[in-house]
């Protein structure tokens, strides 16, 4: 059976975790960094550190992350130099991508950041199609664009080839630091809020994930590109809004719900597969008029929130096609941060004692469960002397790593 963890901040900012094959807490020892928030999935973690910057934590594997760099050479034949590198000024670049519309260059190819390194220099690919070329690995055509094939012929009037470099990502099993740039430069203002899912949006690329990230401005951002071969991602995208928003929370599906300064909701809508981040807000009352919400966690098909006055909330109606759902059902008990993992089990803390609560019963047809049940397992000494948590202690989710 897999094994499952839940991950949590205590108020000292250290990180912790819970496997379901163990019974104690275990520290995630990094002697530098305190943090204030984490949010997991299967392959890593992500966390938002005192510093406000973000960082990444992968999980190591058997199979390293590689990613191939590739770009071609072009030339074309002529009388006086046969094959050269003095092209037409309607052909394409000497060094550009396979489309011939990018410049590529060796050097202009650059490590994304310092958590990669290069495994080797550049090298010439000899095969096309499957089968081996001639020695330099050139292959031939008429013209620029069209059919290549490995043999020369009369009327190959122009070549390319391929040249391969591998990179690999080597910053796994520790804290990496991720880049606060945006499109137009480093981003404004730092991170407050954090919250990844999305892995069942779309199963291509392997390991697409989204990620969003709220910063001390209120503004929301969601960070594009991260896949298996890209785990940092590319850039922040900001998020246009309705209002300031204080948290938000990401599902493994298409539900991304965000809690406003005023105490009210927003969902995003058209998120799909060729639009992972949506296109458009919409706004959904506080579950009690007289207190806003102060958090919501969201699963596959459920959605929870907290209000000021520490009462839990349900969403009942939530599906696919209505990510809104239809109205809030009030619970027993009482937290001041909620959240939703693996199946839609939910956890919480409990604004009485502090401690670390799930819920009982969650099953496909009673998804809102039926009991809070307190965790106590002991964590590296006496769980109870660190454990009286902030708002801003807990956010878990509920992750399954394969032993």
């Amino acid at each position: 059976m897999p094994v499952s963890l839940l991950w949590a901040v205590d108020v000292y900012g250290r990180v912790y975790s819970l496997s379901t094959g163990e019974q104690q807490w275990e520290q995630c020892h990094d002697a530098v960094l305190e943090f204030k928030r984490v949010t997991a999935v299967q392959q890593c973690c992500w966390g938002i550190a005192c510093d406000h910057h973000i960082y990444l934590n992968v999980h190591s594997s058997d199979v390293p992350i590689r990613y191939q760099e590739e770009t071609y050479e072009n030339q074309r034949w002529n009388p006086v130099d046969n094959f050269s590198d003095h092209l037409l000024p309607s052909d394409r670049w000497k060094w550009s991508d396979i489309t011939g519309l990018e410049h590529q260059p060796l050097d202009s190819f650059l490590l994304p950041s310092t958590n990669w390194e290069w495994e080797g220099d550049w090298y010439i690919d000899e095969n096309f199609g499957g089968e081996p070329t001639e020695k330099g690995g050139w292959t031939y055509a008429m013209d620029f664009p069209a059919t290549y094939m490995k043999d020369k012929k009369w009327n190959s009037c122009v070549r390319r080839r391929r040249w391969i470099r591998y990179r690999r990502y080597k910053a796994t099993d520790t804290w990496a630091k991720i880049p606060s740039e945006g499109h137009s430069g480093p981003l404004p203002d730092p991170f407050n809020d954090i919250s990844c899912g999305g892995w069942e949006i779309s199963e291509e690329p392997r390991g697409k994930l989204s990620l969003w990230a709220v910063s001390l401005q209120g503004k929301v951002w969601f960070r594009e590109g991260i896949h298996h071969h890209s785990p940092e991602g590319d850039v922040w995208e900001e998020v246009s809004l309705p209002g300031e928003v204080v948290q938000i929370s990401c599902g493994p599906g298409d539900l991304v719900w965000a809690v406003l300064w005023e105490g009210q909701l927003i969902v995003r809508e058209g998120i799909t597969r060729d639009c992972p981040q949506g296109s458009s807000w919409v706004v959904v009352d506080s579950p009690n008029p007289e207190a806003g919400a102060i958090h919501v966690a969201v699963g596959d098909n459920v959605v929870w929130a907290v209000t000021k006055d520490n009462k839990v909330w349900f969403r009942r109606g939530i599906n696919s096609h209505n990510p809104c759902g239809s109205g809030w059902i009030g619970m027993v008990g009482e937290m001041v941060m909620i959240n939703v993992g693996l199946n839609d089990q939910v956890w919480g803390i409990s604004c009485v004692d502090r401690a670390v609560y799930f819920r009982q019963g969650v099953t496909s047809s009673e998804l809102s469960g039926k009991a809070w049940k307190a965790v106590n397992v002991p964590r590296d000494g006496d769980i109870r002397s660190h454990s009286s948590a902030s708002i801003s202690s807990l956010v878990s989710l509920l992750i399954p790593c394969c032993c």
